[in-house]
């Protein structure tokens, strides 16, 4: 069973430090959060994980704001370049206020061998990053021959990101190159006085299962291993593996292959986990649900949930394992796709 649950990515939560402090953040985070992995540890632990797991191709740098670490974040591109992998790095573009300064950042993490580059914005973020800011970064990145992905957060009725950033005619032009993506994501709440967003829940895409689970390896801030890289993992208790010691990356991650949950969540998703314990209950529980990772959160801290998930494994359980075996012997015939 452990040659089926091996990580394909591995991710690493710089820190949880932010230059900016988003209402609805799923790490709280901000300016104030102390506490980042040096590169040194970042290297080790890619070292140990590619070791582990020789089929991880990508190390995704995110956080809080990666940048923050500044020369040592280039550092850790270059060597996990080095080491084959590709590399994307998560960022809300704050250093990119001055396109001179946005392009000497860019060519540096080009250079290092950076793959990807992700710039989350939306009405939240550009309280702290305007989006000519956001535009600069895109800009600078693309020139330097990084592919890159903007995501904007679903907009309230008062706000318009999304709109404004593609009827700017830099943006316009870059997209259509094929050099710039930009996608609406949904912008899930963590607190209730949280604004309404403009979104209809995409209960298909909700109801697949987590591609998370048994594909990532993640390393977070304060060097812990997690199961996923999810927006609540630090809500969820059971998705922490145990603290890095530096020589137990593969039997932490392992010691998954003894939780049902886990390959539940892979097959199923917890949406429709949630549908399927709950019953007629089901849309008590998933009122307002709009993302996957707010479904997990749902399930793991809503104690009648447990319960139901605890007492009725067993008659999906025989089923839920199949599928997963199909599922992942299938998956590994076909080829791979380094830096994917």
């Amino acid at each position: 069973m452990d040659k089926l649950i091996s990580p394909k990515s591995m991710t690493v939560l710089c820190t949880y430090q932010c230059t900016a402090a988003c209402q609805q953040c799923c790490f709280e985070s901000n300016p104030s959060i102390t506490g980042r992995l040096d590169s040194q540890t970042i290297q080790a632990r890619i070292l140990e994980a590619i070791q582990a797991f020789p089929d991880i191709r990508v190390v995704v740098f995110s956080g809080g704001e990666a940048f923050l670490l500044k020369e040592q974040l280039t550092e850790c591109i270059a060597f996990a370049t080095r080491h084959g992998l590709g590399t994307r790095v998560v960022t809300n573009g704050f250093w990119a206020k001055r396109m001179e300064r946005a392009e000497t950042i860019s060519r540096a993490v080009s250079d290092a061998g950076l793959s990807e580059l992700n710039i989350s914005t939306g009405r939240d973020h550009q309280a702290f990053v305007p989006g000519e800011t956001v535009i600069n970064a895109a800009i600078a990145a693309v020139g330097a021959g990084i592919r890159t992905l903007i995501t904007v957060e679903t907009d309230t009725a008062e706000s318009d990101c999304h709109a404004a950033l593609m009827s700017d005619p830099r943006i316009g032009d870059l997209v259509r190159s094929g050099k710039l993506t930009v996608i609406s994501n949904f912008w899930m709440p963590f607190h209730a006085d949280a604004p309404a967003r403009a979104q209809e829940p995409d209960v298909r895409g909700l109801r697949k299962g987590c591609k998370q689970v048994f594909d990532n390896i993640v390393i977070t801030p304060h060097d812990n291993l997690s199961a996923c890289c999810g927006l609540t993992l630090e809500h969820i208790p059971e998705l922490r593996l145990g603290k890095n010691t530096g020589d137990n990356i593969r039997d932490d991650y392992l010691s998954q292959s003894q939780d049902f949950m886990k390959y539940w969540l892979s097959v199923d998703g917890p949406y429709t986990i949630i549908e399927r314990v709950a019953g007629t209950r089901a849309e008590e529980f998933l009122q307002g649900v709009v993302h996957q990772c707010q479904a997990c959160a749902v399930l793991h801290r809503t104690p009648f949930l447990k319960e139901e998930a605890v007492k009725q494994y067993p008659l999906f359980a025989k089923e839920i394992m199949t599928r997963f075996i199909l599922d992942r012997t299938l998956d590994m015939q076909k080829p791979s796709k380094a830096g994917a």
